[in-house]
């Protein structure tokens, strides 16, 4: 069974189908968990079912190459639902067996008391805990599992239906589906019910209750849901209370998981409205759902559809209490280009000016971009600063905050603050160096962002960019810890990819790549020499082909596979030495290049700019110059010798 599994789920993956919640996609990841839960027959507790993909496509390769040439990724997408999988059916199957257990005890109790040779053995109930509520509720009664234990398996666990069904008959009972059913339409209807509130702007948004924001502490907190709103083509949960940052300050918003009720919703983005976090989610597409016990359901939402029975995407219900979590990986990247981003503020003012202020800020995952005003910075003056940046972060020093009466330090010259920015009478003070708390280290600044406990956490600070973005405003692009480590791999690779490609040592690079260069200019030179001389021998033999058109001596040809630069060296060359018209021709690289000049004792007659601007449509280009010389370029090399037909006309 495990083998016929493999093949057909390998295949259909290789042919672009991925698990999921709806139509085929769906019938993937049954046969997926069905193998899986064959394979905790077998004894396999850890993720097996992708390693099978290796046999696979040693085996059938030949008849199926795509096996071959898509291998990793089927195992990929394999691994990834296997893992998640693992967790949920861990808990179902603990569940299940504790439940069946107590159902045997008290059965074969019951069977005791009433004739220990009777047959009829299904009338003795077995009772379990709610997660939810610690109130007792039957789990099996007569041989059935009950739609209220199924229901719970499903809706906290992430349990499938079917899978409750299956290891129900292995144990010779049966699961009332149609009291399972009920629930889910219970549960559906709650989710109907909870329409989304349709607001025009940030602005419209507000709650009686405020959003309490305990975000630079916590990662993961337990929130009622206030309301969902819709703005514009967009879907945001309030709740109150956050542990996700609001965007703020230059610093982008959180993203996280909302999860409750077996769903789980994708926060994309925070932002906040007044006192109030939105937390935008992610409507569209299923993804499997880990509870608070790291189980993956089987769907996406309310009911176990991705949408309820009306075709309406689940949302979360107001009034239910809900897990946040935020994305750790994305937060902690935040914080180091946060703090790293005071750190450049500080060393700034040390390389540069005391005098640069800052005009403006971006703080995201992969970058920190800082602008200020100042003259352009050297070479030698951003080397500096990344240097004095990453022996702060070598230092390891503490960072922490404070709140304080905003009149306390408003008046500090040590504490960086921007005047044209409202604070409210408490404020935070961020601060790096000194002794913690204590207001007394050398970087001090105003700030409501996230950040780092210690310099160190920062690791490595490149600066990849500095340019001007306004008169008198320059701005500094910068990337830190494991962005940067990219950046400088990339580096590396680039470095390494050159010195191969010209074959030779790295550290002889510099010399290597100067005498290519002093050789390559020598090229250059000797190349146009040689097409000097080229053009002026084609001069000569254009000079016997003149002809006249109304009294002005006219020179005009068509040259195959003839550039731009060629055609202008030949027209360079007829100058001093023909007194008329010339206009050239040429179609080189899939790309058609005209040039004219007129000698000045004709430009009152006739102009090359005029010349050009006329002919260049023929050809599906256009070109211009002054009346004694012009250039064009077109792409239909097919109407060339049009064109110089129509030149002839003009002149």
């Amino acid at each position: 069974m495990i083998a016929d599994h493999i093949r057909t789920l390998s295949f259909a993956i290789a042919d672009g189908i991925q698990p999921g919640n709806n139509d085929r996609n769906y019938v993937l990841r049954r046969i997926l968990r069905r193998a899986v839960r064959y394979g905790r027959t077998l004894g396999f507790k850890e993720p097996f079912f992708y390693k099978l993909v290796d046999v696979l496509a040693d085996t059938m390769g030949d008849i199926f190459p795509e096996i071959r040439a898509r291998k990793k990724q089927v195992q990929e997408t394999i691994q990834r639902e296997e893992e998640a999988f693992n967790k949920t059916l861990d808990t179902g199957i603990e569940l299940f067996g504790e439940a069946v257990k107590n159902y045997r005890t008290k059965e074969a109790a019951w069977n005791a008391m009433r004739n220990p040779d009777a047959a009829d053995l299904g009338h003795s109930p077995a009772y379990s805990r709610s997660p939810d509520d610690s109130k007792e509720f039957q789990a099996i009664d007569a041989n059935q599992v009950t739609g209220v234990f199924a229901f719970k398996l499903y809706d906290t666990y992430g349990f499938p239906l079917d899978l409750t069904e299956l290891m129900a008959r292995e144990r010779g009972l049966t699961v009332d589906r149609e009291g399972f059913e009920k629930l889910m339409e219970e549960q559906r209807t709650r989710a109907r019910a909870a329409q989304k509130k349709e607001v025009i702007s940030l602005s419209q948004i507000e709650t009686t209750t405020p959003t309490k924001f305990i975000g630079y502490e916590n990662l993961e907190v337990q929130a009622k849901v206030l309301e969902v709103v819709s703005l514009k083509d967009k879907t945001a949960v309030i709740l109150d209370t956050s542990a996700c940052y609001a965007e703020m300050g230059g610093q982008v918003g959180d993203t996280g998981e909302l999860t409750g009720s077996g769903q789980l919703w994708r926060v994309v983005n925070t932002q906040k409205s007044g006192n109030t976090w939105l937390h935008f989610i992610e409507e569209a597409g299923a993804r499997p759902s880990r509870s608070q016990f790291g189980a993956s359901r089987d769907e996406h939402s309310v009911g176990g559809t991705p949408t309820d029975a009306g075709g309406t995407p689940a949302l979360p219900i107001p009034g239910n209490v809900i897990t946040l979590t935020v994305d750790l990986d994305r937060r902690n990247a935040i914080q180091r280009h946060h703090t790293v981003t005071h750190l450049l503020h500080w060393a700034l003012h040390e390389v540069a000016s005391q005098d640069a202020s800052q005009k403006g800020s971006f703080v995201g995952p992969d970058k920190l971009t800082f602008d200020f005003n100042s003259a352009p910075l050297t070479p030698a003056q951003i080397a500096d600063i990344e240097k004095l940046v990453n022996e702060r972060i070598v230092e390891n020093a503490d960072v922490s905050w404070t709140e304080v009466p905003h009149a306390e330090v408003k008046n500090r010259k040590d504490v960086m603050q921007f005047f044209g920015d409202k604070y409210g009478d408490t404020v935070r003070v961020v601060q790096i160096g000194g002794a913690a708390h204590k207001l007394d280290g050398y970087s001090m600044e105003l700030c409501g962002g996230t950040h780092t406990r210690a310099t160190g956490e920062i690791g490595l600070f490149r600066i990849i960019g500095e340019n001007a973005i306004a008169a008198g405003v320059r701005r500094i692009e910068a990337v830190a810890g494991l962005t940067a480590f990219d950046a400088m791999k990339s580096d590396r690779e680039l470095i390494r990819a050159v010195a191969g490609k010209i074959n030779s040592p790295i550290h002889e690079l510099e010399k290597k790549v100067a005498a290519l260069l002093d050789h390559q200019k020598e090229l250059e030179k000797s190349l146009k020499a040689a097409i000097q001389r080229n053009a002026a021998q084609t001069a000569s033999w254009l000079l016997t082909r003149a002809t006249e058109a109304n009294g002005v001596p006219l020179i005009t040809q068509n040259f195959p596979d003839s550039d731009g630069d060629y055609l202008q060296a030949v027209v360079d060359a007829l100058k001093g030495r023909f007194q008329g018209v010339v206009v050239l021709g040429g179609a080189a690289n899939g790309s058609v290049a005209l040039a004219a000049s007129v000698s000045p004792e004709f430009t009152a007659k006739v102009q090359a700019g005029k010349i050009i601007q006329q002919i260049a449509p023929i050809i599906g280009g256009k070109g211009g110059g002054k009346p004694d010389n012009a250039r064009g370029g077109g792409k239909d090399a097919s109407k060339l010798e049009e064109a110089l037909v129509k030149a002839r006309s003009l002149v």
